[in-house]
């Protein structure tokens, strides 16, 4: 691909601290992607929001996350990969007290989206940095620790905001992400020489990565596990809120096993990848999380602890077995020429995903919702939150809410199982 690679010698480099630094900016997106779900309810009522502007809020992140990560990726080759790491995170730290700051639907969306341009220079560069720092027999283990923090910071997003909404409001859920964005920043700093990757021929470089087999299969993978933890965390936060009725806090904690799962499969998932490549950890994943967001949907209503949780527990499973596989596999096939460039298809695969489900299950939940009450009917909006407007009882408002909700995950858990069976036919060792 005529590419001058431009790499400081490991020798001298910390890779370990490096790890440390790329954990710290990982746990601040991981906690603010599933701190968000729990405040969604509260952040509605605050600024008046209906339910398509609340996809939106949470969606304006995810586009402009999708959208720079690409050329986040060209960035950080090209100016330095730590520098791309510590504009990232600083970044997300001051948009996010813009966001804690914002009193109406159209502040938070614009301060989503900048939040969503300075993950997309963050994450890839995050993973370009492990790739820089570990060789290749340590890398596996990194990238696994990686994943696995980051899983635990998603698993505990929604314990922390729930305590953090009791307690202090849901602004504060933005405002911890400035003091954690200046410690991952300062570690970055520390911990790595800068590497580049000056490439003579960008275009030929992204069109040849993009169309290699094992990227195109690993990130369609990785975009369908986003597609049903995302879609089902959606879901979830305003039914145990508004149709439980549960606080923000309990809610957090049930879902706190399906997400803190994904910490210890990830793990396994490495391994089992490095043991018999990432095919069927990949496919086993996968199905995996369909067949835990079908049973999700045919938990009883209303649900129980664990008629909810259990089957729950298979979608963090399956996403951490697939993860880690799969954003090996894409690695390994860039090599370390394209490592900003690999690293920006793994996370835009990850948030197109996300984007996805979090859309197409919203537009299912509100079309059942709106199908399925009486013509007249107001508030029909409110209803599709879960909530209970004037004029409708609780069992009119929660009945339609629960069988829209049952119909999406349906839908949700039968991309996901065809994605299962696509990856076997066409991922190879």
């Amino acid at each position: 691909m005529n590419t001058t690679e431009v790499y400081a010698p490991r020798v001298g480099q910390r890779p370990w601290l490096a790890l440390a630094a790329t954990v710290v900016g990982a746990i601040m997106v991981g906690l603010d992607g599933t701190a968000v779900t729990i405040a969604a309810p509260y952040v509605a009522r605050d600024v008046h929001a209906t339910l398509p502007e609340l996809e939106f809020i949470a969606n304006a992140y995810l586009i402009a996350l999708a959208i720079g990560l690409l050329p986040a990726g060209r960035v950080a080759d090209r100016i330095g990969r730590r520098t791309t790491f510590m504009i990232g995170v600083l970044g997300f730290g001051l948009s996010s007290v813009g966001i804690a700051l914002s009193g109406s639907v159209t502040a938070l969306i614009v301060f989503r989206a900048i939040q969503g341009l300075a993950g997309a220079l963050l994450q890839p560069a995050a993973l370009a940095l492990l790739r820089t720092a570990f060789d290749a027999k340590r890398l596996p283990l990194a990238l696994g620790v990686w994943s696995g923090v980051n899983a635990l910071a998603i698993g505990l997003g929604p314990v922390l905001a729930g305590v953090i909404v009791e307690y202090l409001d849901w602004p504060a859920i933005f405002l911890i992400n400035l003091p954690i964005g200046i410690i991952a920043a300062v570690s970055a700093l520390f911990a790595v020489q800068e590497s580049h990757a000056r490439d003579a021929k960008v275009l030929s470089s992204l069109r040849t990565l993009l169309t290699h087999r094992t990227v195109l299969v690993t990130s369609a993978v990785i975009a369908l596990s986003s597609f049903g933890i995302f879609g089902l965390l959606f879901m979830l936060t305003l039914y145990l809120q508004n149709v439980l009725g549960l606080s923000p806090i309990v809610a957090g904690l049930w879902i706190l096993g399906p997400t803190a799962t994904v910490v210890f499969s990830a793990l396994i998932g490495g391994a089992l990848g490095e043991r018999f490549g990432p095919r069927w950890p990949m496919t086993a994943g996968l199905l995996f999380v369909g067949c835990g967001i079908f049973g999700v949907a045919g938990a009883g209503q209303p649900a129980g602890y664990w008629e909810l949780v259990l089957p729950a527990l298979g979608v963090g499973i399956g996403t951490g077995l697939c993860v880690v596989p799969a954003t090996n596999a894409l690695l390994a096939a860039a090599g370390e020429r394209l490592t900003g460039i690999a690293s920006a298809v793994q996370q835009a695969g990850s948030q197109f995903g996300g984007l996805l489900g979090i859309a197409l299950l919203g537009t299912v939940l509100s079309s059942t919702v709106a199908g399925s009450v009486p013509s007249g009917t107001t508030g029909v909006d409110d209803i599709a939150q879960g909530m209970v407007p004037h004029g409708v009882t609780a069992d009119v408002a929660h009945t339609a809410f629960t069988s829209g909700m049952n119909i999406a995950l349906i839908v949700a858990a039968g991309i996901t199982v065809l994605g299962a069976l696509g990856t076997a036919l066409l991922a190879r060792r």
